[in-house]
């Protein structure tokens, strides 16, 4: 256990500084007694002979007097740090934030809303991670990550705080050659007869399976892919039609062939995205950080509430 202070390395270092106790004590506005037994606690801790003590002279350093002050001095200006670093983070200016991203959404929004906190909160960093659909949640309960931008479906979010950010409503995506291609707008019952591309990622293969359903549809299935570029390419290649919420910009595929998406006629249920949290009262950065993406996503072209 450390048995001197901070304030008695301070009032060593300034008698050091000083070249005595009464210069020492008049640098630092105390009284010369107060710096006086400072130092003799210090010497008597320690075990050291910090100064030697010449009447007419005043002080000057020992040998283990100079060393020891050169290690007194690193702890102090590391504490001084520590304490400004404790002045931001009490301020909000300052910190860091783990946050967990759905790899669906990670390529269209982490960028993005990473960028625009650090323009509005320099001193914070933001740190985030791909993950599963379903190993956010987990992560958020365990204290792994701090927040989690996620789908409010294909994981169990029961207990976690979320703030709504956007309601997405799925569109068909078809071949530019399709027959059904030029249409405006397309009808589930519509692609009833058409094959099926699809995309078997988590939580968002039974989300889709479910749209299907509720569209009085069960087309048989051609091709099957983990990510949505492979079945933006199925689907461009000839395949058939598929579901998807996220929309790249483009309708160039990976291959070089092209695509047409088209928005669905009728009640269809959307996909929500939220922000996951721990849940309790929301304070300090993350408070902050979670105002900050609400207002990204309210920002966003054609966002739903």
């Amino acid at each position: 256990m450390v048995r001197f202070t901070l304030r008695q390395l301070g009032y060593f270092r300034a008698v050091a500084e000083q070249g005595g106790i009464a210069a020492a004590a008049r640098a630092l506005n105390i009284s010369q007694p107060s710096v006086a037994q400072a130092l003799e606690k210090l010497e008597a801790v320690t075990g050291l002979t910090l100064f030697e003590r010449h009447h007419a002279r005043g002080l000057t350093l020992t040998l283990e007097g100079r060393a020891f002050l050169g290690h007194a001095g690193a702890l102090l200006d590391g504490a001084a740090q520590v304490e400004r670093e404790a002045r931001a983070l009490a301020a909000e200016a300052a910190g860091e934030i783990r946050l967990g991203v759905f790899r669906t959404l990670a390529p269209f929004y982490a960028a993005d809303i990473i960028r625009g906190f650090a323009g509005a909160a320099p001193g914070v960093i933001v740190r985030p991670e791909e993950m599963a659909l379903t190993e956010l949640a987990e992560a958020v309960r365990a204290g792994t990550i701090d927040a989690a931008l996620t789908y409010d479906r294909g994981a169990d979010l029961s207990g976690l705080a979320r703030v709504e950010l956007a309601a997405l409503k799925p569109m068909v995506v078809l071949a530019e050659d399709h027959r059904l291609a030029g249409r405006a707008a397309l009808a589930m019952e519509e692609l009833a007869q058409e094959p099926y591309v699809m995309l078997d990622g988590p939580g968002s293969r039974a989300y889709f399976e479910e749209l299907l359903a509720e569209g009085g549809i069960s087309p048989p299935i051609a091709y099957v892919s983990t990510s949505i570029e492979g079945v933006r390419c199925a689907v461009a290649a000839g395949f058939g039609f598929t579901l998807l919420v996220m929309r790249p910009h483009g309708a160039d595929t990976y291959d070089g062939r092209r695509v047409r998406t088209l928005p669905l006629t009728g009640p269809v249920r959307p996909l929500g995205i939220v922000l996951a949290t721990r849940p309790g009262p929301s304070r300090g950065l993350l408070s902050r950080f979670a105002a900050h993406v609400a207002a990204y996503f309210a920002a966003q072209p054609g966002r739903e509430a």
